[in-house]
């Protein structure tokens, strides 16, 4: 597969980064955390499914650190995780869907939000199953 090896070497580099999460300063944090940041983006563009799903998540509200991100860019998480969808990443689908569902980033669409839903649940997503089972419900209500 493609960007393979640099996605593996992205997930050392992460695992790195939160091992030594609370031991070195907010400076080497984020040295480390440019260099996943770089790998995972160069593994994406190559077409890997994992990489373009972790690149997405790299543009959400949050960052690694669990604080608000500077690089929150909903444009690029749906771009991203649309690319990830393309490959059928289960996971990519149920967050795709809720940004559809919310209508950030995108225009509004419940009806694609569902289908995004049901695709992530029909490849066994535990939380798109959830998701798609909640949103029918309200639907239907």
């Amino acid at each position: 597969m493609k960007g393979n090896s640099i996605y593996l070497k992205a997930k050392v580099v992460h695992e790195k980064m939160y091992e030594l999460s609370g031991q070195i300063k907010e400076e080497e944090k984020e040295i480390i955390y440019n260099e996943y940041f770089t790998l995972i983006k160069k593994a994406a563009h190559l077409g890997h499914p994992d990489a373009q799903y972790d690149l997405a998540q790299q543009y959400e509200t949050m960052n690694y650190l669990s604080v608000e991100n500077p690089k929150y860019n909903p444009a690029k998480c749906i771009f991203w995780y649309t690319r990830a969808c393309a490959q059928n990443h289960a996971a990519a689908f149920n967050n795709l869907a809720a940004f559809y569902e919310s209508g950030i980033g995108c225009e509004k669409d419940l009806e694609k939000a569902l289908m995004l839903y049901k695709k992530s649940a029909d490849l066994g997503d535990s939380l798109g199953k959830e998701n798609y089972k909640i949103m029918e419900q309200q639907l239907r209500s």
